[in-house]
């Protein structure tokens, strides 16, 4: 169990990409936690199906920083259209791993290829009311490419600092009524945009996982 209000009050971190895939390369990892699973259980399925997203980290020379890439949803997308995302999709029966499943996702949705990034670690699946267990798998983005967005799926993409995303102070956690359905889910904005539920639950889990690495 994890104490939101704690998490919530805890120090911003800056770690290095060495720092994050050492913090990735050890036990297997546990399931992130969602405090929207706690609120309404029942809400939940057992019967989930397999996803995965694709964090790409890169570390951009302009400002010597780590950016994070997110894609906004497109607008005309039957599911959570214009929602803030990381590129990623369901698990095919033919995907070799689910770690291509990412790659794979990530290719069709934004045009960048699998030799642009090195695998750094995946952390523990987050499981969504509509009923994924999502695989996020972390990268570094070794070689900028050209985007191509598909603009069946995509609206466009922005880059985020890594910082801004590993700092509680930048989160708030909310809990409001979805559809006569109580919710709970964390929320984090960054000029204008406004990245929560999922998203932004897998950002926490990261915190999560290189917090705790820290500590061992």
């Amino acid at each position: 169990m994890v104490d939101v209000s704690r998490f919530l009050n805890s120090p911003a971190i800056t770690p290095t990409i060495d720092e994050i895939r050492a913090a990735l390369n050890g036990e297997a990892p546990t399931k992130i936690y969602n405090p929207d699973q706690k609120i309404a259980p029942h809400a939940y399925r057992h019967d989930y199906r397999a996803a995965a997203v694709l964090i790409p980290i890169y570390h951009c020379p302009i400002d010597n920083q780590l950016q994070v890439l997110l894609t906004q949803r497109s607008l005309n997308m039957r599911n959570h259209p214009g929602q803030i995302a990381f590129p990623g999709g369901k698990h095919d029966a033919e995907d070799a791993s689910i770690q291509y499943t990412a790659l794979r996702e990530t290719l069709e949705e934004v045009g960048l290829a699998p030799d642009c990034f090195e695998l750094l670690g995946d952390l523990g699946e987050y499981c969504s009311i509509s009923g994924f267990c999502i695989k996020p798998v972390v990268a570094e983005m070794t070689r900028m490419s050209e985007l191509s967005l598909s603009e069946e799926e995509v609206e466009q993409v922005h880059w985020v600092p890594l910082n801004h995303l590993l700092d509680p102070s930048n989160f708030s956690y909310v809990e409001r009524e979805i559809g006569n359905l109580k919710r709970g889910y964390f929320e984090i904005s960054y000029h204008g945009l406004r990245i929560w539920g999922v998203t932004a639950g897998i950002i926490f889990g990261l915190y999560q996982a290189i917090e705790n690495h820290s500590h061992d």
